[in-house]
Formats: structure tokens, C-alpha cells, sequence
């Protein structure tokens, strides 16, 4: 009897935890979820697609931060010269003017990152100084 109440505690206690601060995802739009699918298949093996996270290639942004550098205009151009050009390490990609008005769609609902917090050893550095004599 005390090992079920235990357990019956436990599962409400991981339950609890489970769904504390998850916001509910937003659903995407129908042009999105095309733009999501067309990025999960052609860039996500360089770029963090998803809010968060970073990207497997250390030099491909990942798209949160994309969508703050950028507008709809400009990401549309910028795509267009990716499809004719390439860009860096990145060869052209085909992609028709459907595919890339659905990745913008896409890449405008991915939540910015949060900033993340100095790393050790970043901004300005001081000497010590021992003020005990």
C-alpha cells in the first residue's frame, strides 16, 4: 500500500513538473507549416530552424535570429539571391517564389531567442587589484 501511494505521488509530482512555464505552441499558418517543412528538409542540417537552440553548423545563424535582422522584404531578397547564388558556405538552393514567400511565413513566426548572458571572459577585463596592506 505505501509503494502505490508513493508511486500515485511521484507521477503527480512529474506531472506537475512536466507542464509548469511550456507555453502552448501557436499554431502555424498554412503558408508556415509549407515554409517549416521546405526548411526542416533543406536547412536545418546547418541552421537552428526552431526557436532556440543553436545551430549544427557554428557559422549558420539559426532562423530566430534571422527574423530579428531582417524583414519580409529583405528576407525575400535574400533568399532569391541564395536560390540564384548561393551565399558563403552555402550553395544555391532551388527554390520557386511560392517556396520562398512560405519559408518567410515561416521563419516570421519563430519566436526571437532569448538573449543569452555574457559568457565568462566576454566584455572588458580588469586587473586584480589586492587592496590589503
Amino acid at each position: 500500500m505505501r509503494h502505490v501511494l508513493m508511486v500515485l505521488i511521484l507521477t503527480a509530482a512529474l506531472s506537475a513538473c512536466a507542464s509548469v512555464d511550456r507555453p502552448t505552441p501557436v499554431p502555424l499558418s498554412p503558408a508556415a507549416e509549407r515554409g517549416q517543412q521546405f526548411v526542416l528538409r533543406a536547412c536545418a542540417g546547418c541552421h537552428a530552424v526552431a526557436s532556440g537552440g543553436a545551430s549544427p553548423n557554428a557559422v549558420a545563424p539559426a532562423f530566430a535570429s534571422i527574423r530579428m535582422r531582417h524583414t519580409a522584404i529583405s528576407l525575400e531578397r535574400s533568399l532569391a539571391e541564395i536560390a540564384r547564388e548561393g551565399h558563403g558556405e552555402m550553395p544555391p538552393i532551388y527554390m520557386t517564389s511560392a517556396e520562398m514567400a512560405d519559408i518567410v511565413a515561416y521563419i516570421e513566426s519563430v519566436e526571437p531567442a532569448a538573449e543569452a548572458p555574457p559568457s565568462r571572459g566576454s566584455g572588458p577585463r580588469y586587473a586584480a587589484v589586492d587592496t590589503r596592506r
